[in-house]
Formats: structure tokens, C-alpha cells, sequence
């Protein structure tokens, strides 16, 4: 057998329960890499900030990999650097999450198969081909509609205003609970979500906290007065700290009442 040509692995393979069953090895590791690797250039929203990914890259972070691979994270990071050093992968890692770049990536996914798969495959036609290029739509495509269509609104969000970036999975379920709710994601409802946020952070309350209660309990907007009543330990004193005033109507600035925001709070 030719170690040179192309065979065709359909991306749905890599979520098949047999590929997940056991703890990886070197070699599926590596073709899970490549199976996951961006085909043309994009980018993903991780806790409200944009990641740019190229072509032959990926962004998966090394606790990612461990809970995919059953690896734990030292082995990860060994295995990167057996990349690293082999020239296969190179590693770049920031504040969010790794960005891994396959070495060479045309090599394994290059747009134009069409003359290795004609010499070691016999009985293909032409026409066999175009329909298997048909069928085999790669998955990064729709991957991105999928993602323009559910992520849009969050990923035009700018969330400066919060005291702290939450984490990625108490950020992803709140998002989760709040499309579930039906509740508007806008710029203003975010700003004013901030500000409730502070308060909560000045009564001694995390934003993952803040959030993994209103995801829990399914609310539509957030309140840091509601922590307190959903019995967390503020640390609150009344003569250092105000929570709430009756005639203070600063949570309404810059609400349209007729933009569907108020149905946030």
C-alpha cells in the first residue's frame, strides 16, 4: 500500500462514541487535531472576546484537549512540545485560551486532491468525485452559519463595563439560559447588567457567581439585590455599602421603551 494519496473522513467521525471510548493515543490525537482545524480563515467568541483563527489553526486550550483526549493537562503539555519539536505543530498560547497551528497544513487538507486520488484510487470517475465533494461538505461551513446564527448577538456585545470576565462555561450557560428566556441581548441591557454586576462584586459577589445563579434560576436580567435575597453571604453593612435605593431610576438610563429592552430586567 502507497503511503502517498488522499482518503476522505467524514468530520462526524470525530463525535462517533467509538473515537471517543478510550484515552487517546499519540497518532489519534494528532488526526483529531487536524480534523478540527480551521479550514479557511474565521474566528470564536470565548467569554465575550473575539479569537481570530487562520486557516491550519485551532483554538483549543490545553484543558480542552485533556477532557477530550482523557489525558491529563501534563500530558498535554508533553505532547505539544513532541510537536513542537518534531515540526509538526506550533503552540501559541494567551490570556484566553491556545492557538495551535498545524505545520505544513497543506500537506494534510489541501483544496486540490484531485491528482493523488486519481492515481492510487482506481474505479473513481469524475463524476464519482464531484458528488462525493457534494456530499462531504466540510463541517467548518456549517459550523459558521451556525455560529453567525446563535452567537451574532453576543459576539457584537462589548462587556467592558462588567467588573470581571467571567469563565467560559458559567458564561456559556448564562447565554444558553438567557436565549432559552427569549430575552433580548443588546448593548444596553449588557451595560446596565455591568452596573448591577459592580454592585454585586462591592457586596464581596463574583461574577461567576452573579451568573451561575441567574442561569440556575432562569432570569431574564440581573439584579444585584437579588443575590441577597437568594440568600448568598454579601458581607453587606448597611452604613458602608447601599444596595438599593427606592428613588434611584438610574437602571432606566438609556432604555427605550419602545426597543424591547425593558423585558431584560
Amino acid at each position: 500500500m502507497s503511503a502517498h494519496g488522499w482518503i476522505k473522513l467524514h468530520r462526524s467521525m470525530f463525535d462517533n462514541e467509538l473515537w471517543m471510548a478510550e484515552p487517546f493515543t499519540k497518532a489519534q490525537a494528532w488526526i483529531d487535531l487536524i480534523g478540527h482545524t480551521n479550514h479557511k480563515p474565521g474566528s470564536t467568541w470565548i467569554r465575550g472576546i473575539e479569537v481570530k483563527i487562520e486557516r491550519g489553526q485551532l483554538a483549543w486550550s490545553e484543558l480542552t484537549m485533556a477532557k477530550r483526549w482523557q489525558w491529563s493537562r501534563n500530558k498535554v503539555r508533553r505532547y505539544l512540545k513532541l510537536l513542537e519539536k518534531k515540526g509538526m505543530a506550533i503552540q501559541q498560547t494567551n490570556k484566553v485560551t491556545s492557538i495551535l497551528t498545524i505545520c505544513n497544513y497543506e500537506r494534510y487538507q489541501s483544496d486540490d486532491t484531485t491528482g493523488d486520488t486519481t492515481d492510487e484510487t482506481t474505479g473513481d470517475t469524475t463524476e464519482g468525485q464531484q458528488k462525493d465533494n457534494k456530499r462531504y461538505t466540510n463541517k467548518n461551513d456549517k459550523n459558521e452559519k451556525n455560529e453567525k446564527n446563535t452567537k451574532t448577538p453576543a459576539a457584537a456585545i462589548d462587556y467592558s463595563s462588567w467588573p470581571d470576565s467571567p469563565s467560559e462555561q458559567v458564561f456559556n450557560d448564562w447565554l444558553a439560559a438567557r436565549r432559552k428566556a427569549k430575552a433580548t441581548h443588546s448593548q444596553t441591557a449588557m451595560n446596565q447588567i455591568g452596573k448591577e454586576l459592580r454592585k454585586a462584586a462591592a457586596m464581596g459577589i463574583s461574577v461567576d457567581e452573579c451568573l451561575a445563579e441567574a442561569a440556575t434560576r432562569g432570569w431574564r436580567g440581573f439584579k444585584a439585590e437579588w443575590m441577597k435575597n437568594a440568600g448568598h453571604n454579601t458581607g453587606y453593612h448597611s452604613n458602608t455599602v447601599q444596595v438599593s435605593d427606592p428613588n434611584d431610576t438610574s437602571w432606566a438610563d438609556g432604555f427605550d421603551p419602545h426597543a424591547g429592552d425593558f423585558e431584560d430586567l
